[in-house]
């Protein structure tokens, strides 16, 4: 499986493991080995290990409660008490570490509950920094991603311009073109 890293803050690319949430959500880490390719593809560790059925639940558990806390971010609310504990307490745990190989190498070591942890703590870096003000839901009629919008203006409004910008994109041409064309005269 591929995953889209398109948020800006792996925390919310962790989030977005369920896509379209509320219309059709679709659960991308269904295995085991899912949530292993996804902390490989993120780029947090180059091997996990052995991921187990009781890691991916508690990680889905930990990807809930920062899609809930940011969408509280994002709305300016009060985050679920519940949910910031979860966070912090997976973030207590050891994290990933980087050692340098040489110069323009590193490799980074941590099984699934490291990776975790350092998902916790970013997302507890983010949710407790500045940067929560900067959570954005995407624009897309049915996607539920949040991103960072780090734009000059503030004024990202797609999750990513290649799939949710470019069917908004497509959606706005097709109708320009039908409001010019003028009705269509099979249908009088």
């Amino acid at each position: 499986m591929h995953f889209t890293f398109v948020s800006d803050h792996v925390a919310l690319d962790f989030a977005a493991t369920l896509t379209w949430r509320t219309s059709y959500p679709i659960e991308l880490l269904t295995e085991p080995a899912d949530l292993a390719a996804w902390a490989v593809q993120a780029g947090l560790t180059d091997d996990p290990g052995q991921v187990t059925r009781a890691a991916l639940e508690r990680a889905l558990l930990l990807r809930e409660a920062v899609y809930r806390t940011a969408v509280a971010a994002e709305r300016g609310a009060q985050a679920d008490a519940a949910d910031v504990r979860l966070i912090r307490e997976r973030a207590s745990g050891p994290q990933v570490t980087v050692a340098l190989q040489a110069l323009g190498r590193v490799e980074r070591r941590g099984d699934i509950e490291q990776v975790m942890a350092t998902v916790a703590t970013r997302a507890g870096e983010l949710f407790g920094g500045d940067d929560r003000h900067l959570v954005r839901p995407c624009a897309g009629s049915t996607c539920t991603r949040l991103f960072l919008d780090r734009s000059r203006a503030g004024s990202r409004r797609w999750c990513d311009k290649l799939s949710c910008g470019s069917r908004a994109n497509a959606t706005a041409y097709r109708r320009r073109r039908k409001a010019a064309s003028g009705p269509d005269p099979r249908t009088d």
